[in-house]
């Protein structure tokens, strides 16, 4: 049962390979204004690793704080897993996740918190974020599904609070995916009939300085045809309240994928994966580059 007044919030914390960020996140959330909170920390490390063992040492410093909880896997299951393993060992009415290398300003789950409790029809809430120096306020609400399969809209997850009912109802994180992790949590939300309402301030700060995550171009397309087949229910329902809702979907996607080709210098595969593309939305996704590359010219003219 929900406590309308003073609600537990969970923050789930994951960590992997990045023991050396983890107490900033924790500390952060131990920082809250908002004191009503619980802090579930998830060891997502192989066992016998220095990143398990300098891990253990940081939550020692931890021990005897009650607010704590630390659980640590038996191998390295990915992120999803572990947020899993968060929800189902979580007490609180609300729930938040936040990465390691990342961390809360000091009113973000009041501020969500005071939000949902306002706002009854929204199960739950985002807010905006400050990312290389750039502040992101988001505005959109509701069913963001379409924004999420094209990519027009990001939801982050370090900026999410939600309901834990809900998170469990729709099913948790789906563990089948290595990329595109919260957008697959967040469709499994709106296809429940879950609505996303949003706090237009900043409140979570990230810090992209470890990049030893990221896909390569090759391993990215295989990410994105594994996201959109996930969800072509979804991608069908859309195409019938947007016009020209499916093409849009795969040309933004596969935009991106080019891009990222081209970005890493692998320009014979970004031309073999155009020539594949055109064969089924040529007229679409060539429109949709050329909008794109004018922008980007225009774009570096003006600063110049």
């Amino acid at each position: 049962m929900e406590n309308t007044k003073n609600p537990i919030v969970s923050i789930i914390i994951t960590t992997y390979k990045r023991s050396d960020m983890l107490k900033r996140a924790i500390d952060s959330v131990l920082n809250q204004s908002y004191k009503k909170i619980e802090v579930i920390v998830v060891d997502d490390n192989e066992p016998s690793t220095q990143y398990r063992k300098e891990t253990e040492l940081i939550l020692a410093d931890y021990a005897s704080n009650p607010k704590i909880k630390y659980i640590r896997h038996p191998k390295n299951m990915n992120g999803a897993a572990a947020r899993n393993t968060g929800i189902r060992n979580s007490k609180g009415n609300y729930i938040c996740f936040l990465d390691d290398d990342d961390w809360y300003l000091s009113d973000k789950v009041k501020e969500q918190v005071m939000y949902l409790l306002d706002n009854k029809k929204f199960d739950g809430v985002y807010c905006g974020w400050n990312r290389n120096n750039k502040e992101v306020i988001p505005t959109k609400e509701g069913d963001l599904t379409f924004g999420l399969l094209s990519g027009t809209h990001l939801v982050l997850t370090n900026t999410i609070m939600i309901k834990r009912e809900a998170a469990i109802l729709c099913g948790g994180w789906d563990e089948r995916f290595q990329r595109n992790q919260e957008a697959a949590f967040l469709l499994r939300f709106f296809n429940h009939g879950y609505r996303l309402g949003v706090v237009k301030k900043v409140l979570v700060q990230f810090d992209t300085r470890d990049r030893s995550n990221v896909a390569d171009p090759k391993e990215n397309e295989e990410n994105f045809n594994f996201y959109l087949k996930i969800h072509e229910k979804q991608i069908e329902a859309c195409d019938k309240v947007y016009k020209n809702g499916k093409k849009i979907i795969y040309s933004y996607r596969y935009r991106g994928v080019l891009l990222n080709y081209i970005k890493c210098k692998e320009y014979l595969a970004a031309f073999r994966f155009y020539l594949r593309v055109i064969k089924f939305i040529p007229l679409r996704f060539n429109i949709d580059l050329l909008i794109y590359i004018t922008k980007k010219i225009k774009d570096c003219t003006v600063r110049l």
